[in-house]
């Protein structure tokens, strides 16, 4: 199988599984060489392995985003990658969820780990990263619609998700100065049926699952249905290429309408 030549460059964290997996396959589609990073790194170099024997380009890393030293030796092996052409999309879909309780009732350590993974790694990432993006790159953070809808029951998860779109905000004025034009987004989404969010949306046992509930579409999404991963990788892709090039510091929601209901 031939290895298709590609002249950009992409790297996704979290990609090798869910929400991360299906971006990682939409960018290798578009023709961008690939670094898939993830804590877990069997399944990252499993995906990479599946898409190089498709005759994508692409490399598989263990990194943990909470480790500084893992940030920085995950951006020395994509620069060595890239070289002089530099990163043209970084992706971060790393992210974790809590049990669903009050704010009052939330335990210091599942708080810190919120904060640890949801804000703090996504710094770690942002800072190996940007030196390496070449001008007019793109840098996204998969943030979350419940990042501005209060609610209880959620609440560290909310809050930390509501400091990531202000973190992705305040680094897309740093990078949007001349010459590199670098912009950074956020891609919120809903409802999306991932073994993430099975995990975030479980019951006490004998009930059904949310997403197993045939009528919660129509309950809780104006378009009565909910949103497939596919979709958010498209978004991404979007935002990466030259149709996107005005487009910095935005929050951009994919959620069947549950925000404007």
């Amino acid at each position: 199988m031939t290895v298709r030549r590609c002249r950009k460059h992409a790297l996704v964290i979290g990609g090798a599984r869910g929400i991360g997996e299906a971006i990682a396959r939409r960018l290798a589609a578009d023709g961008y060489a690939l670094t898939i990073a993830d804590h877990l790194r069997d399944l990252a170099e499993e995906l990479a392995c599946e898409l190089s024997a498709s005759g994508f380009d692409a490399c598989g890393e263990g990194a943990d985003i909470t480790s500084e030293a893992d940030m920085k030796r995950l951006a020395q092996a994509v620069r060595k990658r890239t070289g002089a052409r530099g990163l043209h999309a970084a992706v971060n879909s790393v992210g974790v969820f809590d049990e669903r309780r009050p704010l009052l009732r939330t335990p210091l350590k599942s708080f810190q780990r919120l904060l640890a993974v949801n804000v703090t790694g996504a710094l770690l990432f942002s800072q190996a990263v940007a030196p390496l993006l070449a001008a007019g790159a793109s840098l996204i953070h998969i943030g979350s619609i419940n990042g501005f809808k209060a609610g209880a029951g959620l609440g560290g998860y909310k809050v930390s998700k509501a400091a990531l779109h202000m973190l992705a905000r305040c680094l897309a004025l740093e990078l949007a100065r001349a010459p590199r034009r670098i912009r950074v987004n956020i891609v919120a989404p809903g409802w999306v049926d991932t073994p993430g969010e099975r995990q975030a949306l479980r019951l006490r046992a004998g009930q059904p699952h949310p997403l197993d509930d045939t009528e919660i579409p129509e309950k809780w999404f104006p378009l009565g249905r909910r949103v497939d991963a596919s979709e958010l990788a498209a978004m991404v892709a979007f935002l990466c290429s030259s149709q996107g090039a005005s487009i910095t510091g935005q929050i951009i929601s994919i959620d069947s309408g549950m925000t404007a209901s």
